[in-house]
């Protein structure tokens, strides 16, 4: 800006600061002082609300926008030209969904009709019946419990025991038909239903993610603010398929009627949630990361119910990602034993010797030997520190470090942020705001210094407010700008 304009800039806003108000005209000699193009009635109503406005108001109204153009456009110089001259009408169709009402939107929630097909509950103790992984685990038990049966004194079992637990595997596998074919029902019904307001993602191979994911579920959609609107949620405990290719036509047709993922950070991810995460953020629709943030006493009598397997593949995956070396959590596990090393090799001995005397996994009764000795519920305070410690670290790396937390929406090269929450009660909260349109949001800018260039750069985030979390993102980087706003859009060439 030059001097002389400057100066009249300066000036006009002294004249504005005396009078304390602004009204749409003088906006519009303003605009025209610093070189923009003016702007119509209704765009003015619409960010700025009335005629004569306050200076405090009037940065309000710029933040309005500059957040919807955020939201929608992904850059503000083009959502300006965009919506500049339009009718309020024309406005609010370019600011859809989110210039939807929310009393509106609640209304319709709470006037939703009954299902016309309801899905058959599969109850928590069962879901693992469900996965094809995990059920397919009956009948390769029953192979080596027929090896076993056959030279059961070499092995050193006791007979009765053996056919004890061949009468499970029996039950279990009748259960497994009954299980597996409600839930193919239940997909049936999936494919029904008219609308679709929430996936969730995740990743289930033993018992007890089963049974998380069963528990979160039900948290989330029975909190007392999601359970008064009726919504329609994809279940993967309730739900089966024939095949692969089935599993991923259905799986996608829910991604893409969805409104909104609920993606699962667990004790381990899969290609496939993480899919589903990028492939929603690529839609522009939210996706609501829920990484557990669970007291560490609890966290340890919850797993010391677990099986022994589980003890080692967590032992050996927390040692490859190194978790147990990271100079924090080394600190942590110190102060809840120093002698943490000498338990976790010692555990990962026994418990590989019991698993090969053993092979039946089923059979978790025979672990209790090993669950009763004294240093068991040590090994469990230590993996409930280093757990605990990864989890903390996996929402610091998708809130804050990862870049593809947020991922370019392939229409309209908007970058879309994942949500982070750490509990069900925030993660219904920030679901029932996404769903009615009620989210709240800043604007941050972010300025850093280039190291390698010597120069500063920087960028601007609209951070939703329960997550605190960034939803989208535009950068200063003037190239990046320029060189991502011509190319984004043209066609690919032969």
């Amino acid at each position: 800006m030059r001097k002389e304009e400057a100066e009249l800039v300066s000036k006009l806003m002294e004249n504005i600061g005396k009078k304390r108000k602004i009204n749409y005209n003088q906006f519009n000699e303003l605009l025209l002082l610093l070189n923009e193009d003016t702007v119509g009635l209704d765009f003015f109503n619409y960010f700025f609300g009335a005629d004569n406005i306050s200076l405090s108001e009037l940065k309000k109204g710029v933040m309005q926008f500059q957040g919807f153009a955020m939201l929608l456009f992904g850059n503000l110089k083009y959502a300006y030209k965009k919506l500049a001259n339009k009718s309020t009408v024309e406005i609010e169709r370019e600011l859809f969904p989110y210039s939807q009402s929310t009393s509106k939107l609640i209304r319709r929630f709470l006037s939703r009709p009954d299902k016309m097909l309801e899905i058959n509950l599969i109850g928590k103790e069962k879901t693992w019946l469900v996965g094809e992984l995990s059920a397919g685990r009956i009948k390769n038990e029953g192979k080596v419990l027929k090896q076993l049966m056959e030279n059961y004194r070499d092995y050193g079992f006791r007979k009765q025991d053996l056919e004890k637990f061949a009468e499970k595997l029996i039950r279990l596998d009748e259960e497994e038909k009954i299980v597996q074919e409600l839930a193919r029902k239940n997909t049936d019904i999936y494919l029904t239903w008219d609308y679709m307001d929430v996936y969730f993602a995740t990743s289930m191979r033993a018992i007890s993610e089963f049974e998380e994911v069963y528990d979160f579920i039900n948290d989330v959609i029975n909190n007392e603010r999601i359970s008064k609107m009726s919504l329609r949620y994809f279940d993967p405990t309730q739900s089966k398929c024939g095949n692969r290719i089935d599993k991923g036509m259905i799986e996608g047709l829910m991604l893409k009627r969805a409104s909104c993922t609920v993606y699962m950070v667990q004790e381990s991810d899969t290609l496939g949630k993480d899919s589903e995460l990028a492939s929603t953020l690529a839609q522009k629709k939210p996706v609501i990361a829920y990484v557990p943030n669970p007291n560490r006493d609890d966290y340890s009598k919850k797993i010391s119910k677990y099986p022994l397997d589980f003890f080692k593949r967590r032992m050996l995956i927390l040692q490859s990602e190194e978790i147990f070396n990271d100079p924090i959590c080394y600190e942590l596990l110190l102060q809840k034993n120093k002698n943490f090393e000498k338990i976790i090799k010692k555990y990962l001995n026994i418990i590989e010797e019991f698993l090969k005397k053993q092979p039946l996994r089923l059979w978790t009764e025979s672990e209790a030997s090993i669950k009763d000795s004294g240093d068991f519920h040590s090994l469990c305070d230590i993996l409930a520190v280093a757990e605990c410690f990864r989890f903390d670290k996996r929402a610091k790396m998708l809130k804050e470090i990862h870049p593809l937390a947020m991922q370019v929406d392939l229409q309209t090269g908007v970058s879309n942020g994942v949500l982070v929450v750490r509990s069900p009660k925030e993660c219904a909260d920030l679901l029932c705001r996404i769903l009615t349109n009620n989210l709240s949001f800043s604007i941050k800018h972010i300025e850093y210094k280039d190291e390698v260039r010597a120069s500063e750069e920087g960028y601007s985030l609209l951070v939703e407010e329960i997550s605190d979390s960034p939803f989208r993102a535009i950068t200063d980087q003037r190239r990046l700008t320029n060189s991502f706003w011509n190319l984004f859009f043209r066609n690919p060439q032969n």
